[in-house]
């Protein structure tokens, strides 16, 4: 009896169609029917694609492969493993390796036959060229749809709302389509951004404009620095002319219409702009995009929507990097007392010295229109926090004892792993002793039931075996997190013990470090400075 692998993926969460359990229940009746087996390891992964291998249990089953616990990986189908040549052949060549044969239930593949094997790599080439025969006729539906200005649904951007447009289609059947209609008020905002954007040069100063002059969102929220580049940066909104067509044309976008029909008074639409990928949505190249006049009029010149990209990205490339100095040693724990923002460290320099404060980020952005909390001095925050901390005695406070009774659970825990571990080596050796006993018996014997009766001892001793090395692997992996542990709390112990006493010694990222791991957040009000502790929940085993 070997171990065998089923392996089953499904792209999206759903019980229709060639489900989880519907793959993994036709790969255990194959492996019985075939292989009378039912010694079965499992690995599932729903919700992810098989475009790529960066995969969970994928990941999990290639490294059961590698430590040989499996002999045969099942599958319903080809693309469940994978649905890129590349990695399937890297699949194979791993399989190969560590002599590993492969079936595919829905394609009749079997590796162990070299007419198997060939028939694989084959069938492997053409799904990828059908999917790039595919992916290629999304792209000219795409296009198709860009040439007529459509909006394809999804958030609209501020300034517009979608309506639906009747037409007729070249069988005379009436269908419809969405487009774009103007928010006077709302694109009314949208040219006050862009005009002092351009006077400003600044998306910080943008941001605090807003907030001073209570500008919101359509949702009604303040503006923040990330909303307003969306909007600075969408091509929706400036007027299809001949200059917005060269500015793409030269930046290799793919454009659906003619110069003669970037007309002067419509806006533009743009398809192709985004790819997700691990669940993140990137933005992809210009030289990507499908560039389409709108239905919807612009409203932004296209001269100024040119010069604003122009001066956003001169504006990120000399943006500044954030502070590294050692100053601030509150910065990441400090939080204003009035309206829950974070306080950032502002750095000023004179002949006499360096200096520093710390600055509501909201009073900041808002220009004191928000939130007028005062500025804190830095230098004597810091002191007076290291003061406090110093003299609050954490042998009688209770994360003191809390870590230090996680110190004792840990060790107690390390001693019983050692203890279980050489239990478990003792049954795997025993194990292991008795199948060659057992084999040396059955070499001996002609009775057909005492063959029979020693192949099950055997194969009973097989399994035991094999999930006794779990157990021992299981074992040695929680030696490695517990030791990180120990580690962890070990240097917090000693940082806290030394504290007081050594204050002057610790370094500035020492000091920065005790406090992110003992002090959950500090509040100024502008009169008093606030220390929470982390409680005993903060830090657990």
């Amino acid at each position: 009896m070997c171990t065998v692998a089923i392996y089953s993926r499904k792209s999206k969460f759903t019980g229709k169609g060639e489900s989880i359990q519907n793959q993994i229940e036709l790969c255990q009746e194959y492996a019985e029917k075939h292989f009378s087996s039912s010694d079965f390891s499992i690995y599932e992964d729903e919700g992810y694609s098989g475009g790529d291998v960066d995969r969970p249990m994928f990941k999990s089953l290639m490294k059961d492969i590698k430590n040989r616990k499996i002999k045969l990986l099942i599958c319903y189908r080809l693309d469940r493993v994978s649905r890129n040549i590349s990695d399937f052949s890297r699949l194979m060549e791993l399989l190969e390796k560590y002599n590993v044969d492969f079936v595919s239930i829905r394609e009749q593949f079997d590796t162990s036959t070299p007419m198997g094997r060939a028939m694989m790599y084959i069938t492997s080439v053409f799904s990828h060229l059908e999917r790039e025969t595919i992916a290629e006729r999304i792209k000219d539906n795409m296009y198709q749809l860009a040439r007529t200005g459509r909006w394809l649904g999804g958030n609209t951007p501020m300034g517009y709302t979608s309506h639906p447009l009747a037409y007729y289609d070249h069988n005379g059947s009436e269908k419809k389509m969405y487009a774009l209609s103007p928010i006077p008020d709302e694109l009314k905002i949208v040219r006050e951004l862009y005009h002092k954007y351009l006077g400003l040069s600044s998306l910080t100063q943008l941001e605090s404009w807003t907030l001073e002059n209570n500008i919101k969102t359509k949702n009604g929220k303040d503006f923040d620095k990330s909303i307003l580049k969306i909007i600075l940066t969408n091509p929706v909104y400036t007027i299809a002319d001949k200059l917005i067509y060269r500015y793409f044309k030269d930046q290799g976008a793919d454009i659906t219409h003619s110069p003669d029909e970037f007309n002067d008074r419509h806006g533009l639409m743009v398809f192709n702009k985004y790819n997700e990928k691990n669940n993140r949505i990137l933005k992809k190249d210009v030289s990507e995009w499908i560039i389409a006049v709108g239905r919807h009029p612009g409203v932004i010149s296209s001269q100024d929507w040119i010069r604003t990209q122009e001066l956003l990205q001169y504006n990120s490339k000399k943006a500044p990097r954030s502070a590294t100095g050692k100053v601030g040693l509150l910065a990441e724990v400090l939080r204003c007392g009035h309206c829950g923002s974070r306080m950032r460290v502002i750095v000023y320099r004179r002949k006499s010295g360096t200096y520093h404060y710390y600055r509501c980020l909201l009073k900041e952005r808002s220009k004191g229109s928000k939130c007028c909390v005062e500025n804190l001095n830095g230098k004597r925050a810091d002191q007076y926090v290291i003061d406090k901390i110093k003299n609050i005695g954490y042998e009688k406070h209770e994360f003191y004892h809390h870590l230090r009774q996680l110190k004792g659970n840990i060790n107690d825990f390390t001693s019983f792993n050692h203890f279980k571990e050489v239990d478990l080596k003792k049954e795997l050796k025993q194990s292991q002793k008795s199948i060659y006993n057992l084999t040396l018996k059955l070499s001996t014997t002609t009775d057909d039931t005492v063959t029979k009766y020693i192949i099950q001892q055997i194969k009973e001793l097989d399994l035991k075996i094999t999930e006794n090395q779990f157990k021992i692997q299981k074992v040695k992996d929680d030696e490695v997190a517990v030791s990180k542990k120990q580690t962890d709390i070990d240097s917090l112990l000693n940082l806290i013990n030394n504290f007081s006493a050594h204050t002057d010694q610790l370094s500035f990222l020492e000091k920065k470090k005790l406090l992110k791991q003992v002090v959950d957040h500090i509040t100024w009000d502008g009169g008093q400075l606030e220390i929470v502790l982390l409680d005993k929940n903060a830090l657990t085993y």
